[in-house]
């Protein structure tokens, strides 16, 4: 009897460990980007070991333009896939390189591009993380070919 409930409880202790090592996050970022631009991403990150990860990312931008009405004139929406290799360690944190490719509209017009840029994470005690980005994106077939600039959020995990 006493070696099944030692079994038992070790597959409880097992079974909760595992259940907080989530490997999913929900990543919201907002921030500025040049030129007059400002950008909300919302997506969902997947870790792997050593502190990479891959995010699939969906976001809405604004160039706003000054004068009555023009606000939504410059508005954009964009996708894609991001790799997050990391440079360096910390006691609650890492810094990642990002690269991957995105799709998307401005002002109907259709592009493709490329994202780059860094990425700091602070982890808190309950498992949330607050990021810093910094990001780049160049982007082909339309006008708004560059865009550069530094947005904040929180990765939420599940």
């Amino acid at each position: 009897m006493k070696k099944f409930l030692i079994a038992i409880v070790c597959t409880i202790v097992s079974l909760s460990t595992y259940a907080q090592e989530s490997h999913g996050k929900l990543t919201v970022n907002a921030g500025f980007l040049f030129p007059s631009t400002l950008n909300a991403t919302m997506g969902y990150e997947h870790s792997f070991g050593y502190g990479s990860a891959v995010e699939l990312f969906g976001e809405i931008g604004d160039h706003w333009k000054s004068g009555e009405g023009q606000f939504w004139e410059g508005y954009y929406w964009d996708g894609g896939l991001l790799y997050k290799h990391r440079l360096a360690r910390y006691k609650n944190g890492c810094f990642r390189f990002r690269v991957g490719p995105e799709f998307g509209a401005v002002e109907r017009k259709f592009f493709v591009g490329l994202e780059a840029g860094f990425e700091y994470n602070y982890v808190f005690q309950n498992g949330w993380e607050f990021a810093l980005i910094q990001k780049n994106n160049v982007n082909f077939v339309h006008g708004d070919t560059f865009r550069n600039g530094i947005l904040i959020g929180l990765k939420i995990p599940f």
